[in-house]
Formats: C-alpha cells, sequence, structure tokens
C-alpha cells in the first residue's frame, strides 16, 4: 500500500495547509511512497518574511550562547535520527541507504560547526589616528536570507545554508526543492523541536513559482541559491534587480586527469566514484576522464570492468551502489542531453539513451575516444554519464581541463609532486583533488568554484560569514 505523505509549510513556528499542488514519489518504487507538495503564493512568503524579521530580534535578544546551544540541540536531533532519516531520503530521492545515512550524519555536523562559530563571531577595537576616538569593527546579521536548495543533497545542503545563517543572527525563509520536500519537512521538524525562537526559520514550498516569489519578496535581504547554471543566472538578474546580495552554486562539467605515472588503481577508484556514485548527481560528479594516451587503453579497459560489476538496485537494498535518478522528470532530462549526443554520431561504450531501465533507474554510461569539441566537454548531464578523451601529455590534459566555462572541481591521479604542485597553479577550478574523486568535500572547509560554477562569497567553513553578515565599523569618543 502506498504511503501518502501531505506536507505543510511551517511559519512563525506554525504549520500552514495549503491544497497539493505537486507530487514526488519514490524513484525507485512509485507504490511506496507519494509526497503532496503544496504550493507557496506571494503572500505567505510574504508572511514568512515579515516572522523572520521578527526572529532577527528574538535572536539578538537571546544571545550568542542561546544560539549556538540550539544549532547544537539540532546536531544532536539529526544524529539521534540519522536512520529514519536516511531511509526517508533514500526513498524520496533515491539515494543509496549508505550515502543517505552519511549525509545525515554530515548535516549533524554542520549545525555542530556552526554552533561553535556563533561564539567566535568576534571583531576587532583599535585607536583611531584621532586621539581619543576608537574604532570597532564587528559584523552584524544581514537580516532575512532566502535558501533555494536543490534535491540532490537534500539534508546536507539546507544545513549548510540554515546553519551559518542562524549561527550569525540571520533569519531564514526557505524554499527546498518539490523533489525533496519530504526530507526538507523532516529537518523543519526537528529545527522546531530545538526550541529556537518561532519564525527562526520558515519553510514554504513548492516549485519555481515559489522559489521566484521568495527572491522577488521586499522583506528578503539576501539570497542563497544551488542549483542549475540557467536558473542561476536567473535569480541573480532577479536579485540584483531588487539590490539585495546574492549567493549561487551552478555546477559543472568537472574533469579527472590521469597521467601515466599515476597508481591506476586508486585512479579507477577516484573515476568511478566521481562519475557513477550517487548516480551522477552531484555539482562535482566527474563528467571529463582526461587519460594520457600511454595508458587510456588500459584505463578504459579498466573502467569498463568496474562499470560491469556496479550494482544498481533499490537504494535500501544490501550492496546497492547506483540507485535511480531522483525523479521521472529527471530521467526525461538525462535521456533527451543524451539523445540530443547519439544523434551527431558519437555513440557510449557501455549504456546510453536506448538502454531500458525500470522507474527513473538510468544505466552507468561511458563515452570513450570523444572528441574535445563534443558537448560532453562542455554540457553538464546530472546524471552516471562520464567521457573518456585522450591526451597526448599533462600541458594537453590542463588545456582540454580549462576549456570549458565551469570551474567547480578538478582532479589529477599522479605519483609526481612536480605535476601535482604544478597542477595547483594552473587547473582552473575552485577546488582541486589530487588522487582524490572529484566528488567529495569536507564540511569545515569553503565550497565553491569559479566561472560559471559559482557566483558571490563561499559557501561553508569560516568563510560563510562572508555573505551571511555585513562589516560594520564604529568611531567612538569615550562616553
Amino acid at each position: 500500500m502506498t504511503e501518502v505523505l501531505t506536507l505543510e509549510h511551517v511559519v512563525a513556528g506554525g504549520a500552514v495547509a495549503g491544497p497539493p499542488a505537486l507530487t514526488q514519489t519514490n524513484p525507485a518504487d512509485p507504490d511506496d511512497l507519494r509526497v503532496e507538495v503544496p504550493e507557496a503564493d506571494a503572500r505567505l512568503i510574504a508572511n514568512a518574511a515579515d516572522a523572520a524579521r521578527e526572529a532577527v530580534g528574538d535572536l539578538q535578544t537571546a544571545g550568542v550562547e542561546a544560539r549556538a546551544d540550539g544549532l547544537a540541540r539540532v546536531g544532536r536531533m539529526l544524529m539521534a535520527d540519522a536512520d529514519a532519516l536516511a531511509e526517508l531520503i533514500a526513498r524520496e530521492t533515491g539515494k543509496v541507504l549508505g550515502d543517505a545515512r552519511g549525509e545525515v550524519v554530515r548535516a549533524a555536523r554542520i549545525f555542530d560547526f556552526f554552533a561553535g562559530e556563533a561564539l567566535r563571531n568576534v571583531g576587532e577595537r583599535f585607536a583611531s589616528t584621532r586621539p581619543g576616538v576608537m574604532v570597532e569593527v564587528d559584523y552584524a546579521p544581514v537580516g532575512v536570507v532566502g535558501l533555494i536548495t536543490p534535491w540532490n543533497f537534500p539534508i546536507a545542503i539546507p544545513a549548510w545554508k540554515i546553519a551559518p545563517a542562524l549561527s550569525f543572527g540571520n533569519a531564514v525563509v526557505w524554499k527546498p526543492s518539490e523533489v525533496s520536500s519530504a526530507t526538507a519537512a523532516a529537518l523543519m521538524a526537528i529545527i522546531r523541536r530545538a526550541v529556537l525562537p518561532p519564525g527562526v526559520v520558515n519553510m514554504v514550498l513548492g516549485g519555481g513559482a515559489a522559489g521566484a516569489a521568495v527572491i522577488a519578496c521586499e522583506g528578503v535581504d539576501a539570497i542563497s541559491f544551488t542549483g542549475s547554471e540557467r536558473t542561476g543566472a536567473a535569480v541573480r538578474r532577479a536579485a540584483l534587480e531588487r539590490g539585495v546580495r546574492v549567493q549561487a552554486e551552478m555546477g559543472g562539467v568537472n574533469g579527472l586527469i590521469i597521467l601515466a605515472d599515476a597508481d591506476l588503481d586508486n585512479a579507477i577508484d577516484c573515476a568511478i566514484n566521481g562519475a557513477f556514485f550517487a548516480a551522477g548527481q552531484r555539482c562535482t560528479a566527474t563528467s571529463r576522464i582526461l587519460v594520457e594516451a600511454a595508458v587510456a587503453d588500459e584505463v578504459t579497459e579498466r573502467l569498463l570492468q568496474r562499470m560491469g560489476v556496479l550494482v544498481m538496485a533499490d537504494p535500501r537494498a544490501a550492496g546497492a551502489q547506483v540507485g535511480p535518478l531522483a525523479s521521472l522528470r529527471q530521467k526525461a532530462t538525462v535521456t533527451a542531453q543524451l539523445q540530443a549526443i547519439e544523434a551527431t554520431g558519437l555513440r557510449p561504450v557501455v549504456g546510453g539513451s536506448g538502454v531500458d531501465a525500470p522507474n527513473a533507474f538510468f544505466k552507468p554510461t561511458l563515452f570513450v575516444d570523444a572528441p574535445l569539441s563534443s558537448p560532453l566537454s562542455h554540457e553538464e548531464i546530472f546524471g552516471p554519464v562520464a567521457a573518456l578523451f585522450r591526451v597526448d601529455d599533462f600541458d594537453a590534459a590542463i588545456a582540454a581541463l580549462n576549456v570549458n566555462r565551469f570551474g567547480l572541481s578538478a582532479g589529477l591521479c599522479t605519483t609526481s609532486l612536480a605535476r601535482a604542485e604544478a597542477f595547483k597553479l594552473r587547473a582552473q577550478a575552485g577546488m582541486l583533488m589530487i588522487n582524490q574523486p572529484t566528488a567529495g568535500v569536507d564540511y569545515h572547509a569553503p565550497f565553491g568554484g569559479v566561472a560559471a560554477s559559482s557566483y558571490g562569497p563561499r559557501e561553508q567553513g569560516r568563510q560563510a560569514r562572508e555573505f551571511y553578515t555585513s562589516v560594520r565599523t564604529t568611531y567612538q569618543l569615550p562616553l
């Protein structure tokens, strides 16, 4: 029997019902779960912004220790509920159960980290050039922050936006993806149980129209967005027209260089993990495998061997390595992208648009010896799809790596310290992975890219303060 979850918005600490407007089903088994999602309108979002504005004052009154304690409680509750939350993520988005649990633990760690940052948000005090005057520099909260989060990390990405926003004294209007709204509602329930001030986090549900209404809301002082390049560009334009600060993370077509001197066992692990785990639905996933010609045949053979034993199964099944795409809509998008590429004459050596797979499953796909001019070198395909390109040497690999407009994550597999150091100097990406998969980052380090991948200050780590606060300078004579 299908379990039906009917969700509600949360504004000013209370639930707000609305008629179901959107649905999401278990992408591995549509008969297992149905999530009914209401659509927030501009009036509800304005109410949410008003509630958040009031909560900013409540946060200031409560003080930094109360803020830190509240964030720490959220972290502990996430850890306590990790198994149940992982099960929900697997059912709603198709993420393999082990990965889902790891994501919940990561979200808990993020709240823990920013609980500490609330107490470390210090400033400076020093003498002015004018005798008797003192100068103080502190970091003031921006106010009300609109957060728009995606479905591929349905609890970790909300955590790494919500936690720093609260840590530095802001309140939030949060619009999660309609594809992962049940997971968002579960996180929201934990935040409410953590006894943070009502209205400090307001969750408004819906699709793209709700997201646009958050951006347009006059009560929102800043926007943080994670999603596609196309939508991110529209978010930036809309926010800048209103004159509010904006931060956007927009994906990438990430390259992994494998040199002839690499430890090939590790290199193959890096390529398989980066390209196909999480069904390729990570903005840091490996799309391009740039292999030095001397080992290209061996790397190709090893990749095909490993792909042949990847276990694609229900994400809750024991041993599952690759689950489905997050929705049938996402499967249709990836299929259409591959059909367009295959129409140019390129054919994958395994997988492809014509391979039948049930529900939202999509068979891992590899193209070999693709030309660097092909769409595979430039177009983000948010699924388990990668292309192998032969390059003559390290210099050619770097040139091929840097050829597209994105610059999120880039990897190098080598045993040469000289090549590793040169890679750090020459690779055009915000995150560099040496003998590591292109996907996989720490919660206490900054996250972000360059060029078309990112706009605005970095997310995560101590650098998060740059977006969620404004520098304030005070000059004062003794009273």
